[in-house]
């Protein structure tokens, strides 16, 4: 009876786990995609608003990047007439508990100029989020590098 009891219990609480991570691949794929639609469409109060102000980013080889110069870097790159960017994602994992997450993620970034695919690239990244006090979730540390293809 015992193992019965246990193994119903076991169940139900899978299928709980299994309903919250779906909500939360759900939450992250519809913040990652409006993210994506910004940036795509140059557009830069969107693309920053993704970032806390007191956010940390290390990308390998770089040095430190901090809020001011994401958003600086977008406006430099949102500046470039001939060029044109274009991200897209695949989200691998979510992690979260209460006000914080941690989203596993390879980003694809082509570059276009003039109409022509000049560069491609594929970086994977863990980001962490916290929610803030008006319950949107912002990045507030990234890692990321440049993998393979």
């Amino acid at each position: 009876m015992r193992v019965i009891i246990f193994i119903l219990t076991f169940f139900f609480f899978s299928h709980i786990y299994a309903a919250l991570n779906l909500e939360d691949n759900e939450l992250f794929y519809k913040i990652f995609n409006e993210w994506t639609v910004a940036f795509n469409k140059k557009d830069l109060k969107k693309s920053c608003e993704l970032f806390s102000s007191k956010m940390t980013a290390d990308y390998a080889g770089q040095p430190q990047k901090n809020y001011m110069s994401i958003c600086e870097g977008f406006k430099k790159t949102f500046a470039e007439s001939q060029r044109h960017y274009q991200y897209s994602f695949k989200i691998r994992h979510v992690f979260r508990s209460n006000d914080l997450a941690a989203v596993r993620i390879t980003w694809f970034l082509l570059i276009y100029e003039k109409d022509v695919l000049i560069s491609s690239s594929q970086d994977e990244g863990m980001d962490i989020f916290q929610k803030n006090q008006d319950g949107k979730w912002q990045i507030v540390n990234f890692i990321s590098y440049e993998s393979k293809q």
